[in-house]
């Protein structure tokens, strides 16, 4: 007799099957709802943790006359080189504060609601809140500041109008400290501390971003001038001239950006291989002799005028004084000393002085070079054998001539307002931090303090360390990024800091 169905066994097998099958469909979905979403990596909150960016809040900035290193813009960087990392994106919170006092109630927070984790370590990513003059702001949001930590000053009261500066500074004191004990507890209830650029007296975390100081700005530029002038073959006899500016700061931050001049450019003044136009240097000059080069004004028309006075230009005879190089130190000043520069009708462009030589070159002749401020000072040519008094004369002589030759000009923070001047050579180099290779570094670092892992058996970071509070602390640091026209491209556009309309391609 045939059979159109199935037996009763077999009907019971495929109740069974289908069953099971149901089973299965059920617990997939079940493990969707809870499993990694599509397309993030499989190690993610469960084994990343949650990690907090916690930067200072920089405001919206809509003028073009400011530098690209930005808070806001590295904290993007940030959050993808940490989703790239795995992290999920569920579990990265960002905190912008304007005080310390905000960042210390964000860190106390943090602190409670990860207290103590068991699945996972949490991670906190910290750049304390620092107060700069207006001088430092002209080089962007990531100049490294210490914090000095203040003593309890309970049941003191201010007593006159004049102690108002103390008070405030005693005020911001008293924040640093009251963060840096957040801090110690926040570590010692398991989670990792990084802090980036800024650091806190006496306060030592897992990890340490440092970022470029104000010396080793100078510096950087003193050496690209030093190179781009071919200063060892210049002679007293044939000297380059060079002037130097320095934005005003407190006398410590200006003797200390100085310093980072001098031990490049130094040995040539003192040489005679290098003269100053407005005289404020010589070769009887010091490391002390920073006095004469700082320059007060602020705002960009005054610098102007100062910088003509400064290097001597008079407008009855029309006569241009000799100059090879300006190191202007930010973009702000640059545009100034090049606003004065085309009000003097000086001529041509960086384009026109070595051009064999370009920065992309001068970049790759320091490559290895991590820290630039330990780099060899190349050696100042011999001079002549003409006397004293004749090169003297020589040099008189040479100041009298008229010579509207274009300088080299350097600066530092990527204006978007002096991109152009760049561009056609006006301003010879501007400067600015990787911010995406910091990132990359950082978010590398919060990985491996999750996974429990030792930052020194990570290939990837290019260690050093930094003596915080009697620690070694580990740190990463990144040369400075030194833009020319000749890798504006490379360094600039390709990255995505700027696009090819702002370079007005």
């Amino acid at each position: 007799m045939p059979v159109r169905g199935l037996s009763r066994w077999g009907r019971k097998a495929t109740g069974a099957v289908m069953g099971m099958t149901l089973l299965l469909a059920a617990a997939s979905c079940g493990g969707s709802a809870q499993g990694t979403p599509s397309g993030s990596p499989s190690s993610s909150a469960s084994s990343s943790g949650p990690v907090a960016l916690m930067l200072p809040d920089d405001g919206i900035t809509l003028s073009q006359s400011t530098p690209l290193n930005k808070w806001t813009s590295f904290g993007s960087s940030l959050k993808k080189a940490l989703t790239a990392q795995g992290f999920d994106d569920d579990e990265i919170t960002s905190v912008k504060s304007k005080t310390l006092e905000d960042q210390t109630r964000a860190v106390e927070d943090f602190t409670k609601e990860n207290k103590d984790t068991k699945n996972s370590k949490a991670t906190l990513v910290l750049a304390p809140v620092a107060q700069p003059d207006d001088a430092t702001r002209q080089y962007g949001d990531y100049i490294n500041q210490s914090l000095s930590v203040g003593k309890d000053t309970e049941g003191t009261e201010n007593t006159s109008l004049t102690d108002a500066k103390t008070s405030s500074a005693s005020a911001s004191s008293d924040d640093a400290r009251r963060l840096r004990t957040s801090l110690v507890k926040a570590q010692k209830a398991g989670i990792s501390v990084v802090l980036v650029a800024n650091t806190i007296e006496g306060y030592a975390p897992d990890a340490y971003v440092q970022m470029s100081s104000l010396r080793e700005i100078a510096h950087t530029q003193a050496t690209l001038l030093a190179n781009k002038l071919d200063l060892p073959h210049a002679t007293k006899a044939n000297p380059k001239h060079i002037e130097i500016l320095l934005p005003s700061s407190d006398a410590t931050t200006d003797k200390e950006v100085f310093a980072g001049i001098w031990q490049v450019l130094g040995p040539y003044f003192k040489s005679g291989a290098v003269v100053s136009p407005s005289g404020a240097l010589d070769s009887s000059s010091t490391e002390d002799s920073w006095k004469s080069l700082v320059i007060k004004a602020t705002d960009r028309s005054a610098i102007s005028t100062e910088f003509t006075k400064r290097i001597g230009f008079d407008d009855d005879n029309g006569l241009h004084p000799s100059l090879d190089g300006v190191l202007a130190m930010n973009d702000m000043m640059a545009a100034a000393v090049t606003d004065a520069l085309s009000d003097m009708k000086y001529e041509g462009s960086a384009a026109d002085i070595n051009p064999q030589i370009t920065i992309g070159g001068i970049v790759d002749n320091l490559a290895g070079n991590k820290d630039l401020k330990k780099g060899k000072v190349p050696d100042p040519g011999k001079t002549d054998s003409a006397t004293g008094d004749e090169s003297e004369a020589d040099t008189e002589t040479q100041n009298a001539k008229d010579d509207p030759a274009w300088p080299i000009v350097t600066g530092y923070g990527a204006y978007l307002s002096n991109i152009t001047n760049v561009v056609n050579g006006r301003q010879w180099s501007t400067g600015l931090e990787d911010r995406n290779q910091y990132a990359t570094d950082t978010a590398t670092i919060c990985k491996t303090l999750a996974n429990g892992d030792k930052l020194s058996s990570t290939s990837s970071l290019k260690l050093s360390t930094t003596l915080m509070d009697d620690v070694k602390v580990p740190t990463v640091h990144e040369s400075i990024r030194s833009v020319s026209a000749s890798n504006l491209k490379k360094t600039l556009i390709d990255p995505g800091y700027i696009r090819p309309a702002d370079a007005g391609l």
